[in-house]
């Protein structure tokens, strides 16, 4: 009888040592499924704030680029002072002057907003500029207008001056003798 007392507490023994073991294999793999998982969780917050991070890079980058095409459209040249006096003449003559030279060094026919955008002025006085650019220099800086009431700015260099000159004058005669023929009649 002691020998199946013995017998039963072994089976006893083992079956509650395979417990053991068992629930400390269990505990194991649940802290290890919890390690992965923190390691999940806390790669993936790093992987939003990576997103977040290039986002951010990204919409810096544009606005680096803005400010760089700013800064080549207005060739390093300094603002010209507004002054809030009563000489608003003034400060839209250097604003117009500026534009013409930054016109001269790059020629070519703007438009309004590329003007907003060069000059970092609003449209109504972008607008001013450009008629006060004419009226200083009408030779060089000629104004159209296109479809939809869209003004257009352009820089004539002296050679197209030059070659401009000869066809419109001749025309210009031929229309001034015409006039004076018509005058006589």
């Amino acid at each position: 009888m002691f020998e199946e007392l013995l017998k039963i507490y072994e089976t006893k023994v083992e079956e509650i040592e395979k417990s053991r073991k068992e629930a400390e294999a269990m505990l194991l793999l649940i802290s290890a499924i919890e390690k992965i998982s923190s390691d999940f969780n806390s790669k993936q917050s790093d992987v939003e704030l990576l997103g977040r991070l290039i986002d951010q890079v990204d919409r810096l980058s544009k606005e680096v680029s803005d400010l760089k095409s700013q800064l080549r459209a207005r060739q390093g040249r300094p603002m010209p002072i507004q002054e809030t006096s009563s000489s608003d003449g003034k400060a839209l003559d250097n604003h117009a002057r500026s534009l013409i030279d930054i016109m001269e060094e790059r020629p070519g026919r703007y438009t309004t907003s590329e003007l907003v955008e060069m000059l970092g002025l609003n449209k109504t006085t972008v607008i001013s500029v450009m008629k006060r650019a004419h009226e200083l220099d009408p030779i060089h800086v000629k104004m159209t207008q296109g479809k939809r009431r869209k003004l257009y700015l352009s820089y004539v260099s002296e050679g197209e001056v030059q070659t401009t000159e000869g066809a419109p004058s001749e025309s210009s005669d031929s229309d001034r003798q015409r006039l004076e023929l018509m005058a006589m009649t």
